[in-house]
């Protein structure tokens, strides 16, 4: 990455960790509808029964509520989120259970998190937001923290227009991520396209999609 790719990465996660700390409005409308994305003829519910939940990353989980259907698997949990206050909030909703992790990251990375330990990871209603180097990023850090043959179920943009504008002028926040563009990085950070679904987001037919990856056995 270059150096001016560098300095735009690092303004992109300080907007994205700017405009959702501490949005009440947004999170209480979040909890509210969080049921619909489990249902089991839901897109999301679909891929994500692809995925072994041994040990599971959840990556942008703001205050874990997707994780929380989850609480009584007995399954090993990660919960990753570049907001501290989000971690805290997780930290108390997880307080009575022992196999949640917590981290707040620098929102590009899953550092100090050890190689090739997790079955699987996942990220909804996050990553649409995110600058596509700041996905690419990502991405690479998904196969190093990914054992061989794990899988990611991610949501990310399908949305194409304005390109290296702000994401907060788009419909919906989405930011830029033109179709083919995630999988050309997929391929570059050494992981595989398993499936992909574009969704609807509102009254967008295409805005979003669901990419579920694997790392190579």
């Amino acid at each position: 990455m270059s150096f001016h790719e560098s300095i735009k990465v690092e303004s992109e996660v300080a907007e994205v960790a700017e405009n959702w700390f501490n949005d009440e409005a947004y999170y209480e409308y979040a909890e509210k509808n969080v049921d619909d994305f489990w249902k089991p003829s839901s897109a999301f519910r679909l891929k994500f029964a692809h995925l072994d939940v041994r040990n599971v990353l959840e990556l942008a989980c703001g205050r874990g509520r997707h994780s929380w259907v989850m609480r009584d698997w007995g399954n090993r949990k990660t919960l990753v989120d570049i907001v501290p206050a989000n971690i805290d909030f997780c930290r108390n909703r997880f307080r009575d259970h022992n196999d949640v992790s917590f981290l707040a990251n620098d929102g590009k990375s899953l550092d100090p998190l050890p190689n090739e330990v997790f079955t699987s990871v996942f990220s909804y209603d996050a990553m649409v937001h995110f600058d596509h180097l700041v996905i690419y990023s990502y991405l690479l850090e998904i196969h190093r923290v990914l054992r061989p043959g794990g899988m990611a179920l991610l949501h990310h943009s399908n949305y194409a227009a304005n390109p290296g504008g702000k994401y907060t002028l788009n419909s919906h926040w989405r930011n830029f991520m033109p179709p083919g563009l995630f999988y050309d990085y997929c391929l570059k950070a050494g992981l595989n396209i398993v499936e992909q679904t574009v969704i609807p987001w509102g009254e967008h037919q295409q805005i979003d999609c669901l990419s579920l990856i694997v790392k190579p056995a």
